[in-house]
């Protein structure tokens, strides 16, 4: 299973760049950046040969936001490669289980590693006001 990241801006190079800091290389990661040079489509083209170059090869993309331009334009991308799975909302729990998972075999898998990632988010002042109260029901 190859992994490509793609964002508005720089987002996705360090969301890499985070990874390879985390996991050592991963040559089966590539991250794209749009609307960072003057060529705004470069990034599509880019992404289209890497698939074109691996067609036996599954992959998952990974958007910045859904609804966004970049994500928009993965999902065209959809029609030509049915070997391409599409998230949109990226975050690093999601990468990092993506890349230690290594293969994911089904739409149900795909779904429980986009499930654990969703549960990554956290608001931590809720949470620790939650865990206060609940020191205080114990005394």
């Amino acid at each position: 299973m190859r992994i490509i990241l793609v964002s508005h801006g720089r987002l996705a190079l360090g969301m890499q760049d985070t990874v390879k800091f985390i996991m050592g290389d991963t040559p089966n990661l590539s991250a794209y950046a749009a609307y960072v040079d003057s060529d705004e489509s470069k990034y599509v083209y880019d992404i289209e040969a890497e698939l074109t170059q691996h067609p036996d090869d599954e992959f998952v993309i990974c958007t910045d936001v859904l609804g966004g331009s970049v994500n928009t334009t993965m999902i065209q991308l959809l029609k030509d490669y049915p070997n391409v799975e599409l998230i949109a909302g990226m975050n690093l729990p999601l990468i990092l289980q993506l890349l230690a998972e290594n293969t994911v075999k089904d739409k149900a898998e795909l779904a429980k590693v986009v499930a654990s990632a969703q549960q990554a988010l956290v608001d931590v002042n809720s949470l620790l006001v939650a865990q206060k109260s609940g020191e205080e029901d114990d005394l």
